[in-house]
């Protein structure tokens, strides 16, 4: 929320998602240990649930993490594009 204003002069830019990221992959992890577990218990009923979970998670990282990569890069050629902080 914090590049979000309802001030129509006010410029405003996003945080980048790093952290957020970190804390995706991290229940992502969660999400894969417990489907591993549930796997080994036979909890079928478990299994496809953390999986697709974690599976789920996993595409939101990557996604995420080439989607802030693109960004970055554009900004280092371009540092007066918009969305750019101008500290690259």
């Amino acid at each position: 929320m914090s590049a979000f204003t309802l001030d129509p002069v006010r410029t405003v830019t996003a945080d980048p998602p790093w952290s957020p990221l970190v804390a995706v992959g991290a229940v992502g992890a969660v999400a894969l240990v417990a489907a591993v577990i549930a796997a080994r218990a036979r909890a079928v009923v478990t299994v496809a649930p953390q999986g697709l979970m974690a599976a789920l998670l996993c595409s939101i990282v990557i996604g995420g993490t080439a989607a802030r990569s693109h960004e970055d890069r554009r900004c280092r050629e371009l540092p007066t594009a918009s969305g750019c902080r101008g500290t690259h």
